[in-house]
């Protein structure tokens, strides 16, 4: 036991680690010219910073998972989960941009399956969240099945347009750095004089930054449609107009 507790420890001590260089950089691919050598760069920095954070955060639910606290073992459940919609996020986001030539439906379990946990995991949240009353749960789990939906969309059906990789990178992305954001926030609960599993701590960052990248997206949405129609509606932008729109 003394042994485990200590990888634990250890665990944790990247988990924080990784956690502090992804608050550090995540701005920088979001200000910088998309697809220019910095933002490549710290892209690269921030996504690895946010699989250890993902990863490390998975194991270091195991403790709490393990625990006989009901109260314990509850949180050990949404803080999984949580790192699951974050994890699952940033992969989109990967994969969206390595699989950018894309003509026709993917079937690959590298691109289902995360999907899959986040509407399985989420409605199994949901459930949980329904029979304990927890509204936290709840919000988070239809968050989940949300995101994971749209992500097996993405995937079970050919691109929208030529540029339908650009705005899904866009979301997969944004959605790993609003879960960035949260997760500093959520740490430093007690300085703003809150609780850790208080609503308005984790509502109030995703709904603002939730906004600001839905905004952000359909803004290029528009760009890269020509018009005002839907981020799936058809291009009409010419096949020249590329490298203008990603700048």
């Amino acid at each position: 036991m003394a042994v485990m507790g200590h990888l634990f420890q250890i665990v944790l001590a990247i988990h924080i680690a990784a956690g502090a260089v992804s608050l550090l950089v995540f701005a920088v691919p979001l200000v910088t010219k998309k697809g220019g050598r910095t933002h490549r760069r710290v892209g690269w920095v921030y996504v690895a910073a946010a699989a250890t954070v993902a990863v490390t955060g998975l194991l270091s639910c195991i403790p709490l998972l393990s625990n006989g606290n009901p109260f314990r073992w509850r949180t050990g459940i949404f803080l999984a989960y949580v790192s699951v919609l974050a994890g699952a996020s940033a992969q989109f986001g990967v994969r969206a941009l390595r699989t950018k030539g894309r003509v026709g439906p993917s079937r690959d379990a590298i691109d289902l399956v995360p999907p899959l946990l986040l509407v399985a995991g989420g409605v199994a949240l949901a459930m949980l969240g329904s029979h304990r009353s927890i509204v936290l749960f709840v919000l988070f789990a239809a968050l989940g099945v949300v995101l994971g939906a749209a992500q097996l969309r993405f995937w079970l059906t050919p691109p929208a347009h030529q540029r339908a990789w650009f705005l899904a990178h866009m979301t997969g992305m944004g959605t790993s750095c609003i879960t960035t954001v949260t997760a500093f926030v959520v740490v430093n609960a007690r300085r703003f004089g809150m609780r850790t599993f208080d609503l308005r701590l984790w509502a109030v960052p995703i709904a603002v930054l939730a906004i600001g990248l839905t905004l952000w997206r359909r803004y290029y949405a528009r760009r890269l449609t020509g018009n005002d129609a839907p981020a799936g509606a058809a291009a009409t932008s010419r096949p020249g107009d590329s490298s203008r729109i990603i700048s």
